[in-house]
């Protein structure tokens, strides 16, 4: 494999790395603040049981998209960390065998 595809392979894995980072940005975001505010107006124009316990289900899943979110986010810093110490062996092997001598 030459370094040029080598290179080429690292940056298309960060760039998905980046792209997983982004949307847990994004999917917190909509789960955390949004997803609250919306909970919270309905909670505060309806006033009844049934309203108390479709909040509290409600904040259940957006607890659960958070956390999935992270999950996300731990699974793009692995990737990236599997990447990087890839791309480095890669490289060494690549040098070795550019130095290499068979004779």
């Amino acid at each position: 494999m030459s370094s040029q595809t080598i290179e080429l392979h690292f940056k298309e894995i960060m760039s998905l790395v980046s792209r997983m980072k982004e949307v847990k940005r994004k999917f917190s975001s909509l789960a955390g603040e949004e997803m609250m505010q919306i909970i919270s107006s309905i909670q505060a124009g309806w006033n009844s049981e049934c309203a108390d316990i479709l909040t509290g289900k409600e904040v259940k899943i957006v607890s659960m998209l958070l956390e999935e979110a992270e999950h996300l986010n731990a699974l793009a810093e692995e990737m990236e960390n599997q990447a990087e110490k890839m791309y480095q062996r890669e490289i060494i092997n690549v040098r070795l065998a550019f130095t290499r001598n068979y004779s």
